[in-house]
């Protein structure tokens, strides 16, 4: 580390001149020329400049600084006596991003010599992550399509009642043949429902008339305008019936809502209090996921609508979701942040750590999973989201605060603690000492449902003799879920996905179902676990590396078109007996409510 001279400024106003020591390997601090101060972070409640910096800063110190003059009356000193006593930085802009200084103390210059030490930090972030972190919040990122909603069109239903026809039509075995029966049956159900208010506004539930309710959708930005759209809510049936476009009928959605999910909506601001910020990362059209979130949070108590356009992030078809593109705008640090999805490998690999998989919501395949499994989906990921909550802020305030109150201007960042990471504490709620890595290992309780175990049978069975449309496709990872032990293991079937993508091109709403290869030599195996089927997703190769098959779906993904020739399979997940939410609280979180 070698040293050179920098002015340091504070606007126009010269503070003095200081020796600027770069780390080894880090360019910005042999470009600099000046430092020229433009603001002060706010003043910290509980949390060192430091600790925080150490935390959102994955490279560590940019320069140490420490001024040439030795008067204590200088005005470097006076800085660093401030930064110190009001536990703040003195922020200079550079290029996109910011340079904070952190005052330290010195075992050599103590009282005689302010110093310093720069880091670098993308713009925003460190005030958004002082806060969450003085506030022992975290980040949440939503997923929504059959993560926490599943929804439909006319189009969508009409397609998915068509290819269950085509399969009767070409099936002779009569359980399979009544099981896809009840399975139309469900969709046909719910699309006479959506032909109704797609129609007229209005329903016929249990003999009674349901009309539509205005709602009045405010504008999001000056750019926008307020939307007035025809709602009805089936609170019984935990369905939702709206119009993305209400100038356009075909944009009518019928939406069910994941069982649960008030639970976990709850636990996130209970008591008024935030424990975790809330973004949306989807694969589906904008327009789409602002009505799905508005759904889903209508007090905007988990997203303020000032915020909605910064935190709803849509990712284009064939790109993999990023943390990083979530938090463009500075709002949160990757390593504070949660994942909820029902797919893994549509997230970066680098993201993938920090993801919870839940298993995909399929109301229609398995109506009474959701009720029956031990514990409910949404409540699991509620448990691991308190889990993680309690683990970070854990080694945060016992490990590394501790530590840090300690460090001098003369260490180095290697000297002091790792800063915590979600993905640290992402375990299994059955097996505490198990690691992330091994998070697809899971048990479940015995089955409950008739008709479930024996369309799981009959997967088994169709998936040894039936070729899938898509060659060369690795099976899916299998959603994480964290339900009890069962005394008894048993084969899991592979599982489908319905796509995740929702367009609206022209009036016409289309939904994408996405086929994946299941993994036929495992299915003799009698002790199959969800950790054997690692997986592959559309979008996570190159498109010049894809067969013309993938990449010809990869092109309806994206315009929209009919999937009317490709079969459909859906998900199946196993079920315990019925039980209500499980409100325990993390056993080794103390002192965060």
């Amino acid at each position: 580390m070698y040293r050179k001279l920098v002015a340091v400024y504070e606007g126009e106003r010269v503070l003095g001149e200081a020796e600027l020591h770069p780390s080894d390997g880090v360019v910005l601090g042999n470009e600099l020329k000046e430092i020229r101060i433009s603001h002060y972070s706010p003043p910290s409640e509980r949390c060192p400049p430091l600790a925080v910096l150490h935390t959102i800063n994955a490279t560590g110190i940019c320069f140490k600084l420490e001024s040439t003059a030795k008067n204590q009356d200088s005005p470097l000193s006076l800085l660093h006596a401030t930064c110190l006593r009001d536990n703040k930085t003195a922020v200079a802009s550079v290029g996109g991003g910011e340079i904070h200084l952190v005052a330290m103390h010195s075992r050599k210059y103590e009282g005689q010599c302010p110093c310093f030490w720069g880091f670098n930090v993308a713009s925003s972030l460190y005030n958004s992550c002082l806060v969450m972190l003085n506030l022992r919040c975290l980040g949440i990122v939503f997923d929504l399509d059959e993560t926490l909603i599943v929804a439909n069109t006319m189009r969508s239903f009409e397609d998915r009642i068509e290819a269950l026809q085509r399969k009767i039509n070409s099936e002779s075995d009569p359980q399979r043949v009544a099981g896809m029966l009840a399975e139309v049956k469900r969709y046909q159900d719910d699309k006479s429902i959506l032909k109704q208010y797609a129609e007229s506004d209005q329903v016929i539930d249990n003999g009674k008339v349901v009309r539509s309710q205005s709602e009045v959708v405010p504008a999001l930005s000056e750019t926008h305008q307020p939307i007035v759209r025809p709602l009805i809510r089936l609170q019984d049936r935990n369905i939702i019936l709206t119009r993305i476009n209400p100038l356009i009928r075909d944009t009518s959605v019928l939406v069910r809502l994941r069982p649960a999910w008030e639970d976990l909506r709850s636990y996130l601001t209970a008591r008024g209090r935030k424990r975790f910020e809330v973004f949306v990362c989807t694969m589906a059209e904008r327009d789409y996921a602002l009505e799905m979130w508005r759904l889903l949070d209508p007090e905007s108590n988990l997203i303020n609508s000032r915020e909605l356009l910064d935190r709803i992030v849509c990712v284009k078809s064939g790109l993999r979701k990023s943390l990083f593109n979530v938090f463009q705008a500075g709002n949160c640090h990757p390593k504070m942040a949660l994942v909820i999805d029902d797919r893994l490998k549509v997230w970066d690999e680098k993201d993938q750590p920090r993801v919870h998989v839940v298993p995909a919501f399929a109301p229609y395949y398995a109506p009474q999973a959701e009720a029956n499994n031990t514990v409910p989906v949404l409540c699991v990921a509620r448990n691991v989201a308190c889990n993680v909550r309690g683990g970070f802020f854990k080694e945060f305030d016992d490990g590394l605060l501790p530590k840090i109150s300690g460090v001098t201007y003369e260490d180095d960042t290697r000297d002091v603690p790792s800063s915590p990471d979600v993905s640290n504490y992402l375990i299994s709620e059955d097996d505490p000492s198990a690691s992330n890595g091994n998070k697809d290992s899971l048990g479940f309780d015995g089955m409950a449902d008739a008709e479930v175990e024996r369309r799981l049978k009959e997967a088994t069975s169709a998936s040894s003799t039936a070729p899938l449309p898509i060659p060369n496709l690795d099976p899916r990872i299998a959603p994480a879920l964290h339900y009890a032990v069962s005394s008894s293991s048993f084969t899991v079937p592979p599982q489908t996905i319905q796509g995740s993508a929702m367009s609206f091109p022209g009036q016409q709403l289309s939904q994408v179902t996405t086929l994946l290869k299941p993994p036929l030599a495992q299915l003799g195996q009698a002790e199959t676990t969800l950790q054997s089927s690692p997986a592959r997703e559309e979008g996570e190769v190159p498109e010049s590396e894809l067969d013309p098959d993938t990449r010809r779906r990869l092109l309806i993904l994206q315009h929209g078109q009919d999937m009317r020739e490709h079969p459909l399979l859906n998900l199946s997940f196993l079920l315990g007996p019925p039980c209500k939410c499980l409100y325990q609280e993390c056993s080794h979180v103390v002192g965060f409510p």
